[in-house]
């Protein structure tokens, strides 16, 4: 080997070894293997975040990680200190982010930059502003900057200060937490076993370069070999040690867990949750059980759902009537997932949140009081009968305001909550303007529906398969159904007579849409399956529909005189949109009784057709019996279904009607706040931002530039030892002690300590590394890199001293300062 390398020629071969002196300044003996585990083990809870459903984009998420821990490493490896590292480090990954995400912007790097900065100026104006905002760019950009100091720290602990479980424990984190939420189907765990190796090889490392060390400083020759042996019997007791603490069962966790979900129930987690909600879409994850039923801001399709038999609340209301108890209602469908349209939030501290809805035909709507007393520990959802028009309850609501252009007031509710949790045996009234149309009368409402409906409620996502909107098409075909309530109601009875309900299903598969798969596949499942079909048919047919939650009526109970509701009736349900008379409710879930507005019951069986080989055949399966009406006990008068509120009247066809206000609310509404577009906020603050920011950069490169002038000058190539003696003497001309090129360090020093004696340790010991190195043996000279003792003991002690002289300084100016003695 010696022989090839010297017939290399000249400029080659001094080449090759700049490059083999560059490699091993930055690389010790094993950094190279550690680099690649660090790099895997970041990349553990970032893939496993993209594996439940985190609206990120990998894109721009896996370079930045990447770019982490190659320039952590990079800083790691320097002379800088570990705040100016830090420093560094933020300004560098702030402009790495943006500029990888504007790189993966459609139309070019400009484009880029234009699109990443107004959408992230957007959002902060509608984070500040109470405004909804779930623009997956900014998630993608702060979980980027997250995982950029995770590198960064990784990296930091690992090469420069050896300290790796700070290294380990912020990652493993982030990928347990997840894993505790996620209720997809995927499988997670193999992130978590992976983490888990590749953390006891560092750990393993760790404990290495420890001996091998000790070993230095004792003089005990180490064979070469020793440390790929150790690292691989390190490796070999890490995966047995994962064997065996896998194999183990898990005791009982039950107790732990409920003391958990206490602590998620509490009010400063339940505030950032809501806050999270409003700011970032959410990946296919519920974490522990909570008294929320579908309070989140997203529906899910999943597999199967198990309900238990807790009291959630009690509904006092005027019995005769068929009640639905909704919690939310969701507006946009994509791909299997339901979220709100609403893009503000109005908090009201004042009692009552009075609503303002549109104007319905006379009698159309009547309003209703319920009493609300809570059965659960903790709950932050109100509930209410379809529509709400009052809540006796400090509230926070997610809302859109619609109305003629320019006078856009009347309020579509998403969600209302309280301001504050409320606790078990609490109660609250609520008035909701609930329908009272019969058969008829949906049957002669109009189909002109208002621009906002028609924006909002007849979208169909590109995911609706071709087949499920044919399956529609031909169901009212064969029905003869020609108005959009008998269309709705068509619909709703094929649903009913041909799809079994069951609980117990499983996940839909990832590359279909639910509603298909659902629909010609499994032709089994439960409400969220039913009222998605039907939903999803009816705006494919130009009828406006969507999905309301919350829990059906539940059983009536004589001694409360109250719908006694339970966990088991957690139920989502279809609400289709009549001019004239708003939103009414439709049942499409077998395993519920039928609603009955006087017309004619609903066929058991659907028309006999003969669909395309494409379609399902339209014969009946097996349905689960509808549970019965709740039967009161004697001298009470049970609730009568809806049904039975018609009978009686003989429909007669009803004249043109002329929309007129329904006067229910005593106080004037609230006052609608003022919108403010994104443009309106970012403009009158964006100059005050920019010089802000344009002053914040010139003092953070005017400190960098001193820092550098002082510590880095002309210092290149020097040794440590070397670099802190040179400092001292840079820093000593600020308080006027000019040291001689003629003296020697001997003379230096005690020259210093003469004039300034609180320096003394300092420079002695400054002193004492210099000539040692300068003048002493080899031996002596020897040193490990930027861990050993002496490097160590330089920057330590040119620490002190600089800041004693900086003191003295300072004392020039102020003379109230005290200086060290």
């Amino acid at each position: 080997m010696t022989a090839i390398a010297n017939s290399l020629p000249g400029p080659f071969d001094r080449w090759t070894r700049r490059v083999v002196q560059a490699w091993r300044t930055f690389f010790a003996q094993g950094d190279l293997t550690a680099l690649l585990i660090s790099l895997a083990l970041l990349l553990m809870p970032a893939l496993s975040l993209h594996t439940a459903g985190w609206p990120l984009a990998m894109n721009t998420l896996l370079p930045v990680i990447v770019l982490s821990i190659l320039f952590g490493f990079l800083l790691a490896r320097s002379y800088y200190n570990e705040l100016l590292a830090l420093l560094m480090s933020g300004i560098y990954g702030v402009c790495f982010i943006l500029i990888i995400a504007a790189i993966n912007e459609p139309g070019g790097i400009r484009a880029g930059v234009f699109s990443v900065f107004t959408r992230l100026f957007r959002w902060v104006a509608d984070a500040t502003s109470g405004g909804i905002n779930q623009d997956d760019l900014v998630f993608t950009l702060l979980v980027a900057g997250l995982f950029w100091f995770l590198g960064y720290n990784i990296t930091w602990h690992v090469f420069r200060i050896d300290r790796v479980w700070r290294a380990i424990l912020p990652p493993g984190l982030i990928l347990v937490s997840n894993n505790v939420y996620y209720t997809g189907n995927a499988d997670l765990n193999t992130y978590i076993i992976i983490f888990m190796f590749l953390s006891l090889l560092l750990v393993v490392r760790s404990n290495l370069d420890a001996r091998e060390w000790d070993w230095y400083v004792n003089g005990i020759r180490v064979p070469r070999r020793l440390r790929r042996q150790f690292f691989r019997m390190g490796a070999l007791l890490a995966l047995a040690a994962m064997l065996i603490g896998w194999g183990i069962p898990a005791g009982d966790l039950q107790e732990r867990l409920d003391r958990f979900q206490e602590f998620m129930q509490s009010e400063p987690l339940t505030q950032l949750s809501e806050l999270w909600n409003r700011l970032f879409s959410s990946a296919d994850t519920q974490g522990p059980t909570t008294a929320d039923y579908y309070g989140g801001d997203s529906l899910q399709l999943g597999g199967a759902i198990r309900l238990g038999d807790q009291t959630v609340f009690l509904a006092s209301a005027p019995v005769g009537r068929r009640y639905y108890w909704r919690s939310r209602v969701f507006d946009l469908y994509d791909a299997g997932r339901w979220t709100s349209a609403a893009d503000i939030r109005l908090t009201d501290s004042e009692v009552p949140l009075e609503i303002v809805l549109e104007s319905y035909i006379d009698g159309a709507r009547v309003p209703v009081r319920q009493e609300f007393t809570m059965g659960l520990n903790a709950s932050r959802i109100v509930y209410a009968a379809p529509q709400p028009l009052r809540i006796d309850l400090p509230t926070r609501t997610d809302l859109q305001y619609y109305g003629p252009e320019g006078n856009e007031v009347n309020m579509n509710i998403s969600v209302i909550r309280p301001l504050n949790v409320l606790r078990r045996g609490d109660t609250y009234t609520a008035t909701s303007l609930m329908s009272n149309a019969n058969a008829a009368q949906l049957n002669q409402a109009s189909a002109d529906y208002p621009q906002w409906i028609r924006d909002l409620y007849l979208q169909v996502s590109p995911t609706v398969t071709q087949r499920t909107q044919q399956l529609a098409l031909q169901i009212v075909n064969e029905a003869g159904a020609v108005t959009p309530y008998q269309k709705a109601r068509a619909i709703e009875t094929w649903l009913r007579s041909n799809i079994e309900y069951f609980e117990a299903i499983p996940q839909p598969p990832p590359d279909r849409d639910p509603v298909d798969w659902f629909l010609f596949d499994i032709r089994q499942g439960y409400c969220n399956y039913y009222a998605s079909a039907m939903v999803v048919m009816l705006r494919s047919l130009g009828v406006p529909a969507r999905m309301a939650a919350g829990f059906a009526q539940g059983e009536w109970n004589a001694e409360e005189q109250a719908f006694v509701v339970r966990e088991r009736d957690a139920h989502t349900w279809v609400e289709v949109y009549f001019p004239g008379y708003g939103w009414v409710e439709f049942e499409p879930t077998s395993a519920q009784a039928p609603i009955s507005r006087g017309d004619e019951q609903p066929q058991s069986q659907p028309p006999t057709v003969t669909p395309p080989e494409s379609l399902p055949t339209l014969t009946p399966t097996p349905t689960v019996t509808p549970s019965p009406t709740p039967t009161a006990g004697p001298g009470v008068v049970p609730p009568q279904p809806e049904s039975n509120l018609f009978p009686t009247e003989t429909p007669t066809p009803t004249p043109t009607p002329t929309a007129t206000p329904v006067i229910v609310p005593t106080q004037p509404p609230p006052l609608r706040p003022q919108q403010q577009g994104p443009l309106s906020f970012i403009l009158p603050t964006l100059g005050l931002v920019l010089l802000v920011l344009l002053l914040l950069i010139l003092l953070i490169a005017l400190g960098v530039f001193l820092y550098w002038w002082w510590e880095w000058r002309g210092m290149r190539g020097l040794s440590p030892v070397a670099r802190a003696y040179a400092r001292l003497e840079r820093y000593l001309g600020l308080i006027g002690i000019r040291l001689s090129q003629e003296q020697t360090p001997e003379e230096r020093r005690l020259r210093i300590i003469r004039e300034l004696p609180a320096a003394e340790p300092p420079v002695n010991a400054i002193t004492s590394l210099y000539m040692a190195e300068r003048y002493g043996p080899a031996s002596t000279r020897r040193t490990r890199g930027d861990s050993s003792p002496r490097t160590e003991m330089a920057d330590k002690e040119g620490a002190g001293a600089r800041g004693t002289i900086l003191q003295r300084f300072v004392r020039r100016f102020l003379p109230f300062v005290r200086e060290k003695k």
